[in-house]
């Protein structure tokens, strides 16, 4: 067990990490915009890919099975984050293309990521990402990916240091504890991770002058948080509603309650916890409901009783 830990999350930790810290504290590294723009969602990325290596082995495209789009998700999702890097962020003026644009296609390109990857291989492979998905699961994670850039890209631009970080972090560990409770040991992993990548991300945004996690870094966590929940839910049995992974990976979206003049008002350290609590609270909701749905499958515990999937 001791050794399973090790390499398929301390060691993939330190790796997100270590890519963290040389893009935010290394000269020429932080003075690459476009890099230092990507490093938080490069170093989500790194310690996915590897956490999921340690697991099932490196991921191939097109995947050999379909939990090889899991780790082949963080690779895609890297390259992308690169890519949006480079148009800015959104405190520029508006160029082409715009980022509406950007974000309509960024999700439509990785929900048709099976369809692309059975045209480039003569295997029969699915159209569909994982077991018992459906057209509506793919659509929903191009939606999801979509809604999230936009309605979070105003957000993460005026939201430096730490805020988003932690924010994430919180999602990250939600979603390990869902994956606990499906008894999907290799999303707990990466969930598990990519929390600990995004602690670590607040902890050195103190000490590298409270940088933003850009374009890049929002992108990586916006597209895991749009797959790794459709994952979740239709590759293991849990027993609780699918409205818990909803209520974990959309709580984000409570911070568009706090930008407002009155919230900016207060001194920053309130601000931040203001934030940091709302949106904690659905995490907490969707992680009590599954874990006493979980508890109730004992005939012997009280819980929330049986809710199915």
């Amino acid at each position: 067990m001791f050794m399973t830990v090790l390499l398929s999350l301390v060691l993939p930790a330190m790796a997100g990490i270590g890519v963290l810290a040389l893009c935010w504290f290394l000269p020429p590294l932080r003075k690459w915009n476009a890099l230092a723009h990507s490093a938080f969602g490069f170093a989500i990325a790194a310690g996915i890919v590897a956490s999921f290596a340690a697991e099932e082995g490196l991921p191939s495209f097109p995947p050999d099975q379909r939990a090889d789009w899991v780790g082949l998700i963080a690779v895609i999702a890297a390259i992308i984050a690169f890519v949006l890097a480079f148009i800015g962020g959104p405190e520029k003026p508006r160029t082409w293309p715009m980022f509406e644009l950007i974000s309509v296609l960024v999700g439509g390109a990785v929900a048709a990521l099976p369809w692309l990857a059975s045209l480039v291989d003569d295997r029969s492979i699915e159209k569909f990402m994982f077991s018992d998905t459906t057209i509506a699961d793919q659509v929903s994670i191009g939606l999801g990916i979509t809604l999230g850039l936009l309605l979070l890209d105003r957000i993460a631009a005026n939201r430096h240091g730490v805020t988003m970080p932690l924010v994430f972090w919180l999602v990250f560990a939600g979603l390990a504890v869902l994956a606990q409770e499906s008894g999907w040991i290799t999303l707990i992993f990466l969930s598990a991770t990519a929390a600990t990548v995004c602690f670590a991300a607040a902890f050195l945004a103190k000490f590298s002058g409270n940088p933003s996690i850009g374009r890049g870094g929002l992108t990586v966590a916006v597209i895991l948080l749009a797959v790794l929940p459709v994952a979740g839910f239709r590759q293991t049995y849990g027993d609780f509603p699918w409205w818990c992974w909803g209520l974990v990976v959309g709580s984000p979206v409570v911070l568009l309650l706090f930008e407002n003049p009155i919230v900016d008002r207060f001194p920053a350290w309130l601000q931040t916890t203001m934030r940091i609590v709302a949106v904690a609270i659905p995490i907490a909701i969707g992680v009590a409901i599954a874990v006493g749905a979980g508890a109730a499958d004992d005939p012997n515990a009280a819980g929330f009783g049986n809710y199915g999937s």
